[in-house]
């Protein structure tokens, strides 16, 4: 059986190979990242909201430079 890292890289490499927008790829990936950070926590929900807010505003501006 994978360990939990063989899984991670497989699930990273997937979006690599699939996903051909840079920013759709990096809001997946900055996305996946929260959650594993959050994954034995319990945030408020309103803490996740403003968390990926923050994730979609930060890619935003770079589209936008």
């Amino acid at each position: 059986m994978a360990d939990e890292l063989d899984i991670n890289q497989l699930i990273l490499e997937t979006i690599d190979e699939r996903c051909k927008d840079p920013f759709v790829k990096k809001l997946i990936k900055k996305s996946l990242q929260y959650e594993m950070d959050i994954w034995n926590r319990h945030p408020r929900k309103n803490d996740i909201e403003g968390q990926y807010q923050l994730i979609v505003e930060k890619i935003v501006r770079e589209i936008s430079e």
